[in-house]
């Protein structure tokens, strides 16, 4: 039964050599990292991947708007911890990590 689950893989992606070699400048560098260009003279292979899988993956994000929505939890959580520390939560709630009884203790106070 387990074994139908599973989702089918995909077949094996060949990847070919990023590595390429400038001869203006006898260097050898992976175009992936440089932009597709050769970081001394400027010189693009054709062909060459610009970017690796990983790195066009997450330039395709907002991470502005990620940040802001974070901030903005972070915010409301630290909202909900004052409202919690000052009393302010509805009436009939216990504080959070409070004691469950109105009065804060579980058996009063004893007299002599």
């Amino acid at each position: 039964m387990i074994a139908r689950l599973r989702l089918p893989r995909s077949s094996p992606r060949v990847r070919r050599s990023a590595r390429a070699y400038c001869e203006a400048d006898n260097w050898s560098f992976d175009s992936r990292y440089t932009q597709g260009k050769c970081p001394i003279c400027g010189w693009q292979p054709e062909g060459a991947p610009n970017a690796p899988d990983w790195l066009a993956l997450v330039n395709r994000v907002d991470w502005q708007i990620v940040g802001l929505f974070l901030l903005v939890d972070v915010l409301f959580l630290l909202g909900l911890v004052v409202a919690n520390a000052a009393g302010l939560l509805p009436v009939g709630h216990p504080p959070l990590g409070g004691p469950s009884t109105l009065g804060g203790v579980a058996s009063g106070v004893r007299g002599p």
